[in-house]
């Protein structure tokens, strides 16, 4: 069953080699069919990679199950983001909406970026 939503640092480490650790949780939980997929990490993905990269990559990333971002997911990462700005954190928006979505589905999250500590109910999955 999917459970694990890995984020863009985590999928570009993975891919490129760049943490042999975060490399092996990916394979790990491509194995287990583990991994879920949302479309701002599919975005910014395809933003950064190379042409043979894409032809490549883009078989696995359609073979992952996939979740929709939908409004209830939008206006959480909003609140959230207004919320971490009163605590005066700030984190991209891209990474409020992956917030959402993990915690109203109840993925865990596999990501290099440490503001995602930041994130009150977020579980992280350990690399």
């Amino acid at each position: 069953m999917a459970d694990v939503l890995a984020d863009t640092s985590a999928w570009i480490a993975a891919l490129r080699g760049a943490d042999r650790a975060t490399k092996e949780t990916v394979d790990r939980l491509l194995d287990e069919d583990r991994l879920v997929f949302c479309g701002v990490v599919e975005m910014e993905l395809l933003h950064g990679i190379r042409p043979a990269e894409r032809r490549r990559l883009l078989p696995l990333f359609a073979a992952l199950p996939y979740v929709e971002a939908d409004r209830a997911d939008w206006q959480a990462a909003g609140e959230l983001l207004g919320d971490l700005r009163a605590k005066g954190v700030t984190i991209p928006a891209t990474d409020a909406l992956v917030a959402a979505l993990c915690r109203r589905h109840g993925f865990r999250l596999l990501s290099l970026d440490r503001h995602f500590d930041a994130v009150p109910l977020l579980h992280r999955l350990p690399r």
